[in-house]
């Protein structure tokens, strides 16, 4: 998960001159943000993670990542090791784009450039107990009640599932006003990418549409040859927002195979104009349920997303939008805007890992 704060861009910015000083050295000429290499300019950019790892490099965003407690427990000299290592997998992707991770090809690259051998290893030694993931109890505790009071959705009782609903989004409600009153100017955003595929489709784009419920911001990132859902937010909500992403993937899959069984439907277009029936009805679904809230609550929840669009101002400077200009089916958009009005979220199941090492680039 990407963090964004004062410190991190900092440490990002500082990361990106020692990038720049490391190609320097290799002979790779450099412009202010980019360096060109076989007659191609590619961009310089690191981001700053929380995780086990000490650094990745994201080869389809052409990012360089590092941990961010190397801000507090690494010296330059190790940083800069880490970002060679990085580099060497960065300028590995270019010349051979289908290389294995710490092949041939990755060490004769560390060769080429005069990388050390405890450079071109895929592990490093540095405090690693130090580094492992902390966990963040409040957050944690939130996400739990939240996903029992869900997993009552899966009642036979219409009644009940909506209720704990309606109970689920109230507690969000909560947290988050409570998180508002406390909120530092310079805590930090937390950035996550959920559901990468190949490109986009209408479902990417009805799921990122539910998801602004959940006091996220998510946005569509394409990078080379990969599609995904960029959240951003306070690390509860981006967890949160990870957790419905995954459920509704494969929710939507469930809600079209009934549709296609019960009423019929058939076809791409059916399918995508169904998908995004769904996120409209739950958006009708949302609306109606924050229109109950008390007008303070109203006015408090406006300015929590407000505050959320300011905080994540850091990460996005600029954003293109654009619109789908595929035809709709409007009587599967009808049946898909009555699917959404019913949807609740249920539970899932949330993957964990663990370890410390430079990774595989392409995992």
């Amino acid at each position: 998960m990407l963090i964004y704060d004062e410190t991190t861009l900092a440490f990002s910015q500082k990361a990106e001159a020692l990038v720049r000083e490391i190609l320097r050295s290799c002979g790779i000429t450099v412009r202010t943000s980019r360096f060109e290499f076989n007659r191609y300019l590619y961009p310089i950019h690191v981001v700053i993670f929380d995780g086990a790892e000490l650094g990745h490099f994201n080869a389809p965003y052409f990012q360089l990542g590092l941990n961010r407690k190397l801000i507090y427990l690494a010296k330059d000299s190790v940083v800069r090791d880490i970002l060679k290592h990085e580099l060497a997998h960065y300028l590995t992707s270019i010349l051979h784009p289908d290389a294995r991770p710490h092949g041939p090809e990755f060490h004769g690259v560390c060769e080429r450039y005069g990388f050390p051998k405890e450079v071109a290893a895929a592990t490093m030694d540095l405090a690693a107990s130090n580094l492992s993931k902390e966990g963040d109890l409040q957050s944690e505790r939130i996400l739990e009640k939240v996903k029992k009071l869900l997993s009552l959705a899966q009642s036979s009782n219409a009644h009940e599932a909506e209720l704990a609903t309606v109970r689920a989004n109230d507690l969000l409600l909560r947290h988050n006003l409570e998180y508002l009153g406390n909120r530092d100017a310079s805590a930090p955003i937390y950035l996550d990418r959920l559901l990468q595929r190949r490109r986009k489709d209408t479902k990417i784009a009805a799921i990122s549409s539910i998801l602004k419920h959940f006091i996220v911001r998510s946005v569509i990132s394409q990078g080379r040859d990969v599609c995904c859902l960029e959240v951003s937010g306070s690390l509860t909500n981006v967890k949160l927002a990870g957790y419905v992403a995954s459920f509704l993937d494969r929710e939507f899959e469930h809600l079209w195979h009934e549709a296609q069984s019960l009423e019929g439907l058939r076809g791409l277009q059916a399918k995508n104009s169904f998908f995004l029936g769904v996120a409209e009805g739950y958006d009708q679904k949302m609306r109606s349920m924050k229109e109950a809230y008390s007008k303070d609550d109203q006015k408090s929840l406006v300015l929590a997303e407000e505050t959320l669009e300011r905080a994540t101002g850091i990460i996005y400077r600029r954003l293109s939008h654009s619109r789908s200009g595929h035809r709709t089916d409007s009587e599967a958009r009808r049946l898909g805007e009555a699917r959404g009005r019913t949807l609740s979220i249920r539970s899932a199941v949330e993957g964990k890992s663990t370890g410390l090492s430079l990774p595989n680039p392409r995992s």
